[in-house]
């Protein structure tokens, strides 16, 4: 299989809609993508990209391990953005950050929380 790079969630910036945000709302999710155990049974490495500009707020990246799920409560928490203890998403963020994320998850997605300020993304899944 080719190496995949897919977006979690593109550039979305505070007060303007796009994609799944419309503008006014601090949570909203991206859409699910096809994580690399959806391919791969025995694959389970995938790495995220994180980019932010003065982004206040948290990131969760959500999986599940359902073949098509269909409700809220098929998907589980994996990681936490930004995931250092002493930053808790109430100030704001510039970075540009990867992680390594380990399981066999067939479908993943980004989930955005108490978005203050800033812009987000474009968040993105390669394996």
């Amino acid at each position: 299989m080719k190496t995949q790079n897919l977006v979690l969630l593109s550039v979305t910036e505070h007060g303007t809609p796009s994609g799944n945000y419309d503008g006014s709302s601090s949570s909203f999710s991206g859409d699910r993508v096809k994580a690399v155990g959806y391919y791969k049974s025995s694959a389970i490495s995938q790495s995220i990209r994180f980019i932010s500009n003065d982004f206040v707020g948290s990131v969760k990246i959500e999986a599940t391990l359902d073949s098509d799920p269909q409700a809220d409560t098929n998907w589980f928490d994996a990681y936490t953005f930004p995931g250092d203890s002493t930053v808790d998403g109430s100030s704001a963020i510039t970075t540009d950050y990867s992680i390594t994320l380990q399981g066999n998850f067939t479908w993943i997605r980004a989930t955005v929380e108490n978005f203050a300020g800033g812009t987000i993304g474009p968040i993105t899944i390669t394996y």
